[in-house]
């Protein structure tokens, strides 16, 4: 009884060694670094005055593709959030060469001017070396008048040579005073 209880355990223990070989062959995420968003220290947004329940727009950095390879990029959110700030509605917006929407509230987010170029329905594809002309915003709702915090940065998703990869990029997001 104890031998075949073993040989079962043995069984089921290869089995999981084949099904990791054959999860990470297929493209299971890894760590990424084909992206560059410039210098975190000058990435520094936020509203000081915020209200519970209305949604506030970050940017996430601009995204430069620094490897060989082209790069889809499949989505972003904020890194770090306060668990009273409700987050995950992402905008992939194509500004074009005009300049880059920083910061909203919702109530001024969709007559931003661009927003009718909002390409979140698609991955966004940036060859190698390339900047892209599309910056994702992030949104965050705080869930109650004492909700003030910080997030510390975006973490994009995205695909290249048939895996997927996950990057942070470092930048800063607050609501309510800054404490510098």
């Amino acid at each position: 009884m104890k031998a075949r209880l073993r040989a079962r355990l043995i069984a089921a223990g290869a089995a999981a060694v084949l099904l990791g070989a054959g999860g990470a062959a297929s493209g299971t995420t890894a760590g990424g670094r084909a992206l560059n968003g410039g210098e975190a220290p000058h990435h520094h947004f936020g509203f000081e005055r915020f209200q519970a329940g209305e949604g506030y727009w970050f940017a996430c950095p601009a995204l430069t593709n620094t490897s060989s390879e082209p790069v889809e990029v499949l989505g972003a959110q904020l890194v770090g959030a306060p668990a009273h700030w409700r987050t995950g509605e992402v905008r992939a917006v194509d500004w074009g060469d005009g300049p880059v929407g920083v910061g909203a509230r919702d109530e001024t987010f969709a007559g931003t001017p661009g927003m009718e170029r909002d390409r979140s329905t698609t991955p966004v594809r940036i060859a190698p070396g390339e900047r892209s002309t599309v910056s994702y915003l992030v949104r965050a709702e705080p869930v109650s008048a004492s909700a003030a915090g910080r997030a510390e940065g975006c973490r994009f998703t995205y695909r290249s040579a048939h895996r997927v990869y996950v990057q942070d990029l470092a930048s800063h997001y607050f609501l309510g005073p800054e404490d510098d």
